[in-house]
């Protein structure tokens, strides 16, 4: 740590004007552009910290190495080893309860799904749904790839994927462009390095090169995995689960065939916006509409869900101006806790003009579900994603969480 630091990348002592031109720099900089620059300072913090915690660490680095990212090359870290912001400001030989007090490392991340969710949070993630053109190709991916576990209840046009209490629905629908997730699916696996091998054979099978990249671990494991979709649309951050959690998210919910299964649970959902402002309208419209708990941090937002202690699930909104255009979106579905709770989310959605089906209260009643437009404004009314929510309550015949 102490040798790869940036203070150490360049012999001169930086001048007053380099480090402002070089503090103005990073504040103009986008997300990708202060993990390159912290990247070439050996710094990699780009699955440890939000966007507010990527400026204050580049400017830290401004101020000590101002020129390390422009002639002067840094030095190389060992191969193989990453170095987050927590290696490059911890003392060399940190004791292991300071780490995981500050969070940062592989396994001791200070990470909210490592904690139980907070009181008032929604019972759970249901499913994603998305449509895809072609059956055995998605089967390929995502059953030899990714690890997931076919359901019981899947058919030759609906293909359900296990992960613990939530699923993937696929809709093959041939000739159809394949739907995206506007954003990242975090998938929590037994074991990574299994998924990296099986993903090593699926690519060979399929002469496609699906994997992304590799980061530190999220919440557990030595790294993790970005893969993409056969279909170049939708993401996946693969990553151990914390150490000793496979057994108790068994209990919380699931088929009883997926149990052997690497896959252990969904446990983010993440959307990209446009701007900081949409990020919080979105959450806000979890808390008015569902009486959701969220988290509103400067660059990104959360929306909890807690099927159990042992699994904190959260639906994400992070800022990022190059998203594209909101189109073939699939749906997502939730549950809250009970039909009272479901009442309540019908009645205000319903006087928002935003829920497509059923009209009365009386079939929802009686199939415990309803299904919104898209996510809007809770004051202007304004859609600010076209994004079909499910809502669902505990009880409903799919809700695959314990009572």
């Amino acid at each position: 740590m102490g040798q790869g630091s940036a203070s150490q990348s360049s012999g001169a002592v930086p001048n007053a004007a380099a480090v402002e031109e070089a503090k103005e720099k990073v504040n103009a900089m986008s997300v990708k552009e202060l993990n390159i620059y912290l990247g070439k300072n050996m710094v990699d913090c780009s699955s440890c910290v939000e966007k507010a915690d990527l400026v204050n660490m580049a400017l830290k680095v401004a101020e000590k190495a101002p020129l390390a990212a422009g002639p002067v090359p840094p030095p190389k870290p060992p191969k193989g080893e990453f170095l987050c912001c927590f290696d490059f400001l911890l003392p060399k030989n940190a004791p292991d309860w300071y780490v995981r007090k500050l969070g940062g490392r592989s396994g001791a991340s200070g990470d909210c799904h490592e904690r139980p969710a907070p009181s008032g949070s929604l019972l759970a993630l249901g499913h994603v749904s998305l449509a895809v053109p072609d059956g055995p190709l998605a089967r390929a991916f995502y059953e030899t790839g990714l690890g997931f576990n076919m359901s019981s209840h899947s058919s030759a046009n609906e293909i359900r994927l296990n992960a613990g209490p939530s699923q993937l629905w696929l809709h093959v629908k041939e000739g159809q462009e394949a739907d995206r997730w506007p954003g990242e699916i975090r998938v929590w696996v037994d074991n990574i390095q299994t998924t990296y091998d099986l993903m090593a054979v699926t690519d060979g099978s399929l002469g496609t090169k699906l994997v992304s990249e590799y980061s530190r671990g999220v919440n557990g494991g030595e790294f993790s995995i970005m893969i993409i979709d056969p279909f170049l649309k939708t993401f996946f951050q693969m990553t151990e689960a914390p150490t000793g959690r496979k057994e108790s998210i068994q209990k919380i919910g699931g088929e009883s065939s997926s149990w052997k299964s690497n896959v252990i649970a969904i446990s983010d959902l993440s959307i990209k916006c446009r701007n900081r402002s949409e990020t919080q309208l979105l959450a806000e419209f979890y808390k008015h509409f569902f009486g959701a708990a969220i988290t509103i941090e400067q660059y990104s937002c959360m929306v909890h869900f807690s099927p159990g202690r042992e699994l904190h699930q959260t639906l994400t909104f992070k800022e990022d101006p190059s998203i594209p255009p909101a189109t073939n979106l699939g749906s997502f579905c939730f549950y809250l806790v009970s039909k009272q709770a479901l009442h309540l989310a019908f009645v205000k959605c319903a006087a928002a003009g935003i829920v497509e089906s059923p009209s009365t209260w009386e079939e929802a009643e009686r199939s415990l579900e309803f299904v919104l437009k898209g996510m809007i404004d809770p004051s202007s009314g304004k859609i600010l994603l076209p994004l079909r929510n499910i809502v669902r309550c505990a009880g409903h015949l799919d809700c695959l969480v314990f009572a």
